[in-house]
């Protein structure tokens, strides 16, 4: 899912800092790992070579355990299949749904636990098979949770098949007044069905030529797929699905598994039904209906079986032509991934479905995009831009961050809310390093470092999250409200600090291994840390562990001396917390210091603090700058030594855009927070970057899609506006 926090805040945080907007270097794909690379430090990269796939397969280990245990429900019924069939009522308001669902029972039981919200069981209509055994639908608490209770007795352990019957809401967007857009509320008393985009919920899609027509989509994350049907929707539970739906004979339909051939019913209706899914978690089931056009293309995959995937995007009425775009880079996304990862995915088709809404205010329902697996749900005003017009930026990245979490989140699992950063993290990660190589006149490195700035200044608060929170059922709802800018932003730099520890090239070995290890499957932070732990020989859960658990930035004190009877440099290394308001504040972490140095910048040292001081013996004596990429999450206060030998590489610092502007916004931070001395931010701060191309960039006129996506945001998040501030 996409949900990034108000850019508004990002500018007003930067407001005044700097003027600086150059461009930064191109995507990293490819380079040598900073732990033996003699590449310039300071100087910028060259355009990367185009990704090429793995020379050879990468074999997942068979003796792993992928599987977790749930939460909230128990482990004593697992799901195999789920044969689900739905039908809505004409106006859309609510639905009849039934399922038979294939069961392990572990061991005697008394009841069937399932989840389900705002749904009505049929009564006499919930029965287990073999045996003919009637069951009663006895909710908990508020009915969030089922017991599925025989009359007397307890269900014996073996294999079984529970149908069930239901009725559920449509939710809807009303106003007293559609044609203004006001008055109306959503209170369960006056309008049931009435809520955001959770569950099965209704748009009205709008034609280019103005007329509207009502179409049903669906929203599982995080817990949401409980008020379509009763069952476990915990990510731990991985199942197969076969839907199936009545619905209008002049709708297109759309889910995550291929469509099969249409049957007529009554009244007007047909039955449509899909292939069985791979195994994956409720949340990423969906489906889609309603009078969409189609954008239709086919999927090369770049991998030794060069096997095809049909792709298509689902558009309102009117605008399959505004999709050629998202069509593009859906396919030069796809490439990116495969060649990446290694491992193609378990479709035979990749959609997107682009939906509008007529009659509301917002035109994204509370997320920007959701990941469903082979079915992705994105926005028509995000990605469909008007003939002879370009996709906004928010467009072209949410495209790519969704993309993403068809391996991140899709193919490997969470195994709960608690660390669904391990979806959105990831995604955030991948969303930048494309978008900057895709569009690089458009995104840049530059960019990411006053995010990072930004999302270090949230960190610092007493409202700062740990990108790991602490949430159960209730609450994992409320993550892209309250912890947005963790689980995404502050995750996917993290992740990104990590990738300049170990290199590009040992980071993508310790992923693909991480993904086939635990493809349809779940996994944990300490899985992932092992795996790059594995690929790279370095205390990776230490490291991690630290950055995902605590609120909090690391400040990092670096000085250097001269030994000249060995003709080394003696980097002493201090940490402590940044001075901060949190709440619950980090103590102590195992930071990944890359240092680089000699004459030039050129030569590379990681090193991991993990104590509260350490001292690093480098050859030569020359100047230390730390985090030469500018994209490393902590900051860095130079002692006044340290900081003059810097000083003396103003030519290879002034070269480098993204690393001029960490060191400039860096130094801006510690003046502020009386840190250093005011000279240090003003005489970095008279450099200027000395290559063409950061000087066109910089010079160059804000473009007025900047302007646009901060209003796009601030409209789509005004809760996490409300609570990040």
């Amino acid at each position: 899912m996409h949900t990034p926090f108000p850019l508004k805040t990002l500018s007003l945080m930067l407001a005044g800092t700097l003027a600086l907007s150059a461009c930064g270097g191109a995507d990293d794909v490819g380079l040598a790992s900073n732990k033996s690379s003699q590449l310039g430090g300071g100087v910028p990269a060259s355009q990367p070579a185009a990704l090429t796939p793995p020379t050879a397969q990468v074999v997942a280990d068979k003796t792993i355990n992928k599987t977790v245990k749930p939460v909230e429900l128990p482990n004593t019924v697992k799901p195999i299949n789920y044969k689900l069939w739905f039908r809505p009522n004409p106006d859309l308001s609510s639905f009849d749904g039934r399922a038979d669902v294939e069961l392990q029972i572990t061991k005697n039981v008394n009841q069937i636990e399932i989840a389900g919200h705002r749904i009505k069981f049929v009564n006499g209509k919930t029965i287990l098979q073999p045996g003919n055994i009637e069951l009663i639908a006895t909710p908990e608490d508020q009915g969030d949770f089922y017991q599925l209770r025989p009359a007397s007795g307890h269900i014996p352990a073996g294999n079984y098949s529970l149908h069930m019957e239901w009725q559920g809401f449509i939710n809807f967007k009303t106003y007293d007044d559609p044609a203004t857009q006001t008055g109306g509320s959503c209170g369960d008393d006056k309008y049931p069905g009435c809520s955001a985009a959770e569950g099965v919920f209704r748009v009205d899609l709008k034609s280019t030529d103005g007329t509207t027509s009502g179409a049903i989509l669906t929203q599982g994350e995080s817990n949401l797929a409980r008020q379509w049907f009763p069952g476990w929707d915990e990510p731990a539970f991985r199942t197969t699905y076969e839907v199936s739906a009545e619905v209008p004979q002049n709708w297109r339909v759309v889910s995550n598994a291929a469509e099969l051939p249409p049957a007529s019913v009554d009244s007007g209706y047909k039955r449509v039904s899909f292939e069985k899914t791979p195994p994956m978690p409720s949340y990423l089931l969906f489906f889609g209906g309603g009078q969409f056009d189609v954008l239709e293309d086919d999927f090369v995959s770049p991998l030794a079986d060069h096997k095809g995937m049909h792709l298509r995007i689902f558009t309102p009425p009117g605008m399959r032509d505004w999709a050629v775009p998202a069509m593009k880079q859906t396919k030069q996304a796809l490439d990116y991934y495969y060649r990446y990862t290694g491992i193609p995915l378990p479709l035979t088709k990749f959609d997107t479905v682009a939906a509008n809404d007529a009659f509301k205010e917002e035109k994204d329902l509370n997320f920007g995009g959701m990941e469903n697996w082979g079915a992705i749900l994105e926005f028509a005003d995000d990605i469909l831009p008007a003939p002879g017009t370009t996709m906004s930026d928010y467009g072209v990245t949410v495209l790519t961050h969704e993309a993403a979490h068809q391996w991140f989140g899709d193919l490997v699992t969470l195994d709960w809310w608690d660390d669904v950063w391990m979806n959105e993290s990831f995604a955030t990660y991948f969303e930048n390093k494309t978008k900057i190589q895709f569009f690089p006149d458009r995104f840049n490195w530059v960019d990411e470092v006053k995010t990072k700035y930004a999302v270090m200044q949230r960190d610092l608060r007493n409202t700062a999250f740990p990108i790991q929170p602490n949430f159960n059922d209730w609450a994992s709802n409320d993550f892209v409200i309250r912890a947005s800018a963790f689980t995404y932003d502050k995750g996917g730099m993290v992740l990104k600090t990590i990738e300049n520890y170990l290199g590009d090239s040992v980071m993508r070995k310790g992923l693909q291994s991480y993904l086939a290890d635990y493809s349809f499957g779940n996994t944990t932070p300490k899985r992932l840390w092992k795996e790059l732990a594995k690929a790279s020989g370095e205390p990776m859960e230490a490291i991690g562990d630290s950055y995902v658990r605590q609120t909090g930035v690391p400040l990092v004190s670096l000085d250097t001396q001269c030994d000249l009877t060995t003709n080394k440099t003696i980097v002493t290394l201090k940490q402590t917390p940044y001075p901060n308001q949190n709440q619950y504040p980090g103590i102590q972490w195992t930071v990944p210091v890359t240092l680089a140095y000699g004459d030039g910048l050129i030569k590379r040292k990681a090193v991991a603090l993990k104590d509260t001081q350490m001292q690093v013996r480098l050859n030569g004596c020359s100047p230390v700058v730390a985090d030469p990429t500018g994209l490393d999450y902590y900051v860095i206060n130079y002692g006044d030594n340290a900081w003059s030998q810097l000083l003396t590489q103003s030519s290879t610092i002034a070269s480098d855009p993204v690393l001029l502007t960490n060191l400039q916004m860096e130094a801006k931070m510690l003046v502020t927070s009386g840190l250093a001395n005011p000279s240090r931010a003003t005489t970095i701060g008279s450099l200027t970057p000395s290559n063409a191309v950061a000087l066109r960039q910089m010079l160059a006129t804000p473009r007025p899609e900047t302007e646009r996506q901060v209003l796009h945001y601030q409209g789509k998040a005004k809760a996490r506006t409300t609570t990040a501030e």
